[in-house]
């Protein structure tokens, strides 16, 4: 009786362990997913990619605050390229128009 026991003692430990095994690897996938998606989502803005906003407000509209909060550097970049393509700007002048 004793060795049946020990038997069914260690095949639970087996079925535990990889259990224990799975969880982590499940929690590391999910980890990386969320990771990557909230990556992606800093780079775009309601499907639209940032840096192209930037260039389109930075030629045509002022800085955007709102959507530099939701975007950051890629929108920054962006304004600043679209700013500088505009005739008689200069890096100063661009990078003052971003200062809210």
């Amino acid at each position: 009786m004793k060795a049946n026991f020990h038997i069914s003692n260690s095949i639970s430990s087996t079925f535990s362990l990889n259990n224990k095994v799975l969880f982590v690897l499940l929690s590391v996938f999910l980890i990386t997913t969320t990771t990557v998606s909230t990556t992606a989502y800093a780079n775009t803005n309601n499907g639209r990619d940032c840096f192209e906003i930037g260039i389109a407000d930075g030629e045509n509209h002022p800085f955007n605050q709102e959507t530099f909060s939701e975007c950051e550097d890629g929108y920054y970049k962006g304004f600043i390229k679209g700013c500088l393509s505009v005739e008689g700007n200069t890096i100063d002048v661009c990078e003052s128009a971003t200062d809210a």
